[in-house]
């Protein structure tokens, strides 16, 4: 398996001890551990990771996904908390402004369960 790199955005021991965990994995590497989505915003413009984890659910660090997102729509963003029992993938996809873009998006969908 090649070797990844990531970002990961926290201000917790959560987010260092997830650091730490996925440098010993050997498998990724992480390029950077800041404290917030304009810290990572600022560091994009010398690197190129894989992905950018958000190691907590705050909401203000939440709040900066957006901003990534715009900055960078080909970037997922994984968030991953302690208080769930899950880690979801956010990611954007680009569109055109014409009505049959849309229509063709929305068609595109996956169904929901």
């Amino acid at each position: 398996m090649e070797t990844r790199a990531v970002i990961i955005i926290g201000h917790s021991l959560f987010a260092e001890t997830l650091a730490q965990m996925l440098v010993r994995s050997g498998q990724i590497n992480v390029l950077a551990c800041v404290q917030s989505p304009e810290a990572a915003l600022t560091l994009l413009t010398t690197v190129r990771p894989d992905a950018v984890i958000l190691a907590e659910a705050d909401q203000e660090l939440i709040g900066g996904c957006g901003r990534l997102l715009l900055a960078q729509p080909d970037l997922p963003i994984i968030s991953a908390d302690l208080n769930t029992p899950n880690v979801q993938v956010i990611t954007s996809q680009r569109i055109g402004t014409r009505p049959a873009d849309l229509l063709t998006a929305l068609a595109e969908l996956p169904r929901r369960a």
